[in-house]
């Protein structure tokens, strides 16, 4: 018996094998269909597709034997993980000077065999998709060229068990990313949020109390500090509110209505002095993520408030559509926005250095969680804007 031989690339060739952690693994229905059509289509009773390990061939599906591996040396498998880019034929193994004295064939199991080699983008040889019949046979042409589509089959089946693999990992490594984000949430809530509301509330009592015992400069210096602790609050509170989203369920859509929504957001903001609110006469319907859609109008809605200067402000919400997007937009007739900052604004903590209408320094967080919310979703976002003029805000949601 001619034992089968190690290629020379064997080690590598283990490796590959090895990082689709396929080995030992249960049955799959995938993988036994395989087999059976194998075996229909080349009327032989047995089919197997088996993996070739280190010392033994460990059979992932196998059709007409009862067995889950045999050692190496003796297969026939191991024969065609050899020519990669060859199938493996024997049609007559008792007459085969490398085969007539093998135990399988001495004991009438084996009397012809034809192996597709499985093989790796990489150009490994994993195993094989055989068949096996126990006389002397001969496959006709079409049964071959089935049994090398079959075996395209069975190399495209592990491809996904290993890309599901790392979808796993991943799902498993972001699951644990967001309970660490939750753990740190809490502790910043209140390990630094409570000393700062503890400076802002000192800060203002000593303010009230002893102003009239400071000088300008004394006045000043207290309200650097309440201004300080103000903003230091607003950038906690904005991180925790861009990072909240990691975990969101964005696969999760039902209907909303735009003026049902945009009146419910708007009234979050109370009647701010001096702006107008402007929503489409129709109630629009559409489906999305409600709670990221929500999060994101909110944002564009505080932005088109805060950085309004024009004594008359106003903020209109708009709805249109093309062939495959919901369009909603936000414009406003503030400020605007220089034409060379449009690709920074949605980067984190980028404030352009400006401060709103209330005098409040921003904190780069608003339309940096916009755009991560419409990435997780599908989503994407546009601006348009003339410097003095106002800005559109112009939002696209896949229908």
């Amino acid at each position: 018996m001619l034992k089968a031989p190690i290629p020379s690339n064997d080690r590598e060739r283990l490796d590959a094998l090895l990082s689709y952690q396929i080995l030992d693994t249960p049955p799959e229905k995938e993988f036994d269909d395989i087999t059976r059509l194998a075996s229909e289509i080349c009327n032989t009773p047995i089919s197997v597709i088996t993996l070739m390990d280190k010392d033994r061939q460990w059979f992932k599906s196998i059709i007409g034997l009862d067995a889950k591996e045999t050692d190496r040396e003796s297969s026939f498998c191991g024969h065609a993980i050899n020519t990669p880019h060859e199938n493996f034929i024997i049609e007559n193994a008792h007459e085969d000077v490398r085969f007539f004295d093998n135990p399988v064939v001495t004991d009438g199991l084996v009397g012809s065999y034809v192996g597709v080699p499985l093989v790796t983008p990489d150009g490994f040889a994993l195993g094989a998709l055989c068949v096996i019949d126990s006389k002397p046979k001969k496959l006709e042409e079409y049964q071959i060229k089935a049994l090398e589509k079959l075996a395209g089959q069975v190399t495209k089946l592990l491809e996904l068990h290993k890309i599901n693999l790392k979808l796993v990992e991943s799902h498993n490594m972001l699951a644990d990313r967001y309970r660490e984000l939750e753990r740190f949430s809490s502790v910043v809530s209140h390990d630094l949020k409570s000393p700062l509301n503890n400076i802002i509330a000192i800060s203002t009592m000593f303010r009230e109390e002893y102003s009239d015992r400071l000088d300008e400069n004394g006045n000043q210096m207290i309200g650097y500090i309440s201004v300080s602790a103000e903003q230091l609050k607003k950038l906690i509170d904005g991180i925790l509110e861009h990072y909240k989203y990691d975990g969101l369920d964005t696969t999760k859509r039902e209907k909303i209505r735009l003026v049902t929504m945009g009146e419910y957001l708007i009234g979050l903001f109370g009647k701010p002095d001096g702006i107008a609110f402007i929503l489409p006469q129709k109630n629009y319907g559409f489906r999305t993520n409600s709670i990221a859609f929500g999060q994101v109008l909110y944002n564009l809605i505080a932005n088109a408030i805060k950085y309004n200067d024009k004594p008359e402000g106003r903020v209109e919400i708009t709805y249109s559509e093309d062939d495959g997007h919901h369009i909603i937009s936000v414009i406003d007739n503030g400020r605007g926005i220089k034409q060379e900052h449009f690709g920074q604004i949605f980067e984190l903590f980028k404030t352009l250095g400006q401060t709103d209408r209330f005098k409040s320094q921003g904190t780069g967080i608003g339309l940096s969680s916009v755009k991560k919310l419409l990435d997780k979703i599908g989503g994407r976002i546009e601006v348009e804007s003339e410097f003095g003029m106002g800005s559109t805000f112009r939002v696209y949601l896949n229908k």
